[in-house]
């Protein structure tokens, strides 16, 4: 209460009680798949397809096997076709994508070096280029850019940083912190070189051998830092299903020893890289080396496993290994070592759908790499829907197995989809214009390519919802598909006759209007009639998700009826901004929506006494015209 202490005029704010309640957003889309640049695993917003372009690397070139880059052509259909904002998330499968990186030693310090590493993991890194100099008229400040070479070799600049110091690391200008807070394409450390001085030895590829019981009974010697250690295996060591892991982990074993630790070798590793045994010191000494040799006579394991330099193995000092990172040229680094990693598995997506929890403007989930199988094993679909009816906020659109023709009921069936209210499924494929093909200089290659219709349907479900809202059907001549050059399959009536029913929504080649989507039903079109289409499951997830955020102000208000009314009073006044934009059936508001809150309607004085206060809110769907019915009669003529 306010205080009033001395004669005079008070002015007062008062407020009006009206707490208006915003629609949600219902067309950001989220992209989940696997990319070959990128930040990896962080949903990133974008609003235009050369964002993607520059920040994931646009269109893969897929060769010759005649589907499409599914991420790629996903989200260029997707804004193609209207979509204007959503989240990529790449993806691979976990530690199986590496960054480029190069090095450079320090100019002041021997024992220290720079780090150059790629922004993020992917081949596309391997490409950077880096000059490193002093600045003109300095001693101590240099001058980094960053660039690619052209086909001419000749050094081409994307970014480029001035007045670098690389001594004082809590200096303004310190190389890490200036160049880390604002490059979008490398990242530097400055670090010691000890890290890098290790010794190695390394065998040939070794993928050619089958079956390693041949290493039996045999021996070899390695020697770390000059401490010779006995690898002698024992008679059943190994038999024909041992592996070369196996092989490693055995080596280790028994160069350390397994009873009495040995300081000289405590931290020897043997590990496995591309097919090869790789046998590292540990020691971190310019001087640090691993030498396998071989007893020479028929017991000689070094010969099966091709270690060792008699056996044209690698074997490198430390200060060996630190020289081969480092560039020739004093001020120049050429970025290698990045690659783009494995496609990925349910791990990873379980991962972004655990994430996508906290986002709560995302409306439709795609997922480009994954498509409905015949088998009906969808372990990363079913997840991806389990997470959208967890969220009660966003809808899957799933596609279709690429190379089913579906024609009658049974061969959808035999699809199993799964009748769920927050899946939705669009068929046939489509095909796109080859970016890559070339009559001249790339033939070789299909002229069109085939890709899933999710992409195109999320772009044209957001171009509907801006035009007509929500509550408008994305299907109709009004949705001509943008880049769309013909479909792997060709539906008529007769085939939409079976599929209609079983919530697969078609896309069709229609005279005058070209491709369009022709259906608009969800998966549980049969289970779960009251959520059978798409419009009227969306304006739900609107409604709710707005009311949700728009009545957060009533958490921890007196529980009483000035709360009620001025609940029925906000959402009231919502819905009725939706009943005029033509979002609900009914010619008056009466009978478009309804709202109730208070004690003995909604509520009992037991749910009062529980903290709880209760409104329910109902409204009449619009539903689409999915059967026009014109019934002509012929007037009888009358005398």
């Amino acid at each position: 209460m306010p205080s009033y202490l001395h004669p005079g005029v008070y002015i007062e704010e008062i407020p009006s009680g009206a707490k208006p309640i915003e629609g949600v957003g219902t067309s950001t889309a989220a992209f989940v798949g696997y990319t070959t640049k990128g930040p990896m695993g962080e949903p990133t917003k974008i609003s235009r397809w050369d964002t993607y372009n520059g920040q994931f690397g646009g269109l893969r070139d897929t060769g010759k096997s005649g589907e499409g880059d599914p991420m790629g052509f996903a989200v260029y259909n997707f804004f193609l076709n209207g979509g204007t904002t959503a989240y990529i998330v790449r993806i691979t499968q976990a530690d199986s994508a590496d960054v480029a990186e190069g090095f450079l030693i320090h100019p002041n310090d021997a024992t220290r070096m720079i780090k150059f590493e790629a922004a993020n993991p992917g081949e596309w890194g391997s490409d950077l280029e880096l000059r490193f100099a002093l600045k003109e008229d300095s001693t101590t400040l240099f001058t980094l850019k960053v660039g690619v070479l052209d086909n001419e070799g000749e050094f081409k600049e994307f970014e480029r940083f001035t007045d670098l110091t690389v001594a004082d690391e809590n200096a303004v200008d310190f190389i890490e912190s200036k160049v880390n807070d604002a490059s979008q394409l490398v990242q530097v450390e400055v670090q010691d070189v000890s890290p890098h001085l290790l010794g190695v030895s390394i065998s040939q590829d070794l993928a050619a051998v089958a079956d390693f019981s041949v290493l039996n009974s045999r021996t070899m010697t390695v020697t770390v830092d000059g401490t010779a250690r006995t690898a002698a295996f024992a008679a059943d060591d190994f038999d024909n299903g041992s592996t070369l892991t196996e092989v490693a982990n055995r080596i280790e074993e028994l160069v350390r020893g397994s009873v009495v630790a040995n300081p000289a070798v405590e931290d020897f590793t043997c590990a496995v890289d591309s097919n090869r045994l790789v046998l590292t010191s540990g020691t971190r000494l310019a001087t640090s080396a691993v030498v396998v040799t071989g007893p020479g006579d028929a017991t000689d394991g070094s010969v099966n496993l091709l270690l060792g330099t008699a056996n044209d193995g690698t074997e490198r000092t430390g200060q060996q290994s630190l020289n081969l990172l480092l560039s020739d040229a004093a001020d120049e680094v050429s970025l290698s070592g990045g690659t783009n990693g494995a496609k990925p598995d349910k791990a990873a997506y379980d991962a972004v759908f655990s994430a996508f929890e906290k986002y709560r403007d995302i409306s439709i989930v795609c997922l480009p790499d994954q498509t409905w199988n015949t088998a009906g094993e969808q372990a990363i679909i079913d997840a991806a829907v389990a997470h959208a009816e967890k969220m009660k906020s966003r809808m899957v659109i799933i596609d279709p197995p690429v190379g089913t023709e579906l024609k009658t009921e049974k061969s959808v069936n035999d699809l199993h989809f799964k009748p769920k209210t927050y899946s939705v499924v669009y068929y046939p494929w489509a095909k796109v214009a080859n970016p890559f093909y070339n009559a001249e200089s790339n033939p070789g290659v299909p002229a069109t390519l085939l890709v899933g219709p999710a992409g195109l349907a999320a772009g044209m479900w957001a171009k509907t919802d801006g035009r007509r809202g929500v509550w408008k059907a994305p299907a109709g001549v009004e949705t001509s598909l943008l880049g769309v050059a013909g479909l792997q399959y060709l539906v008529e009536n007769e085939e939409q006759d079976s599929l209609n029913p079983l919530g697969v929504n078609c896309l069709r080649m229609m005279p005058g209007f070209g491709p369009v989507i022709w259906g608009t039903r969800t998966l549980a079109t049969k289970s779960d009639p009251e959520w059978r289409y798409v419009p009227v499951r969306r304006t739900a997830i609107m409604i709710e998700q707005s009311i949700f955020d728009g009545i957060q102000w009533a958490v921890f208000e007196p529980n009483d009826h000035r709360l009620w009314s001025s609940l029925r009073a906000n959402i009231g006044a919502f819905m009725d901004g939706l009943f005029r934009a033509g979002a609900f059936q009914g010619q008056k508001a009466s009978d478009a929506y309804f709202v109730r809150c208070g004690l003995g309607d909604t509520m009992t004085q037991d749910d009062i006494d529980r903290g709880q206060v209760i409104a329910i809110v109902g409204f009449a769907p619009l539903k689409p015209a999915e059967f026009v019915i014109v019934r002509i009669q012929q007037k009888v003529g009358q005398s």
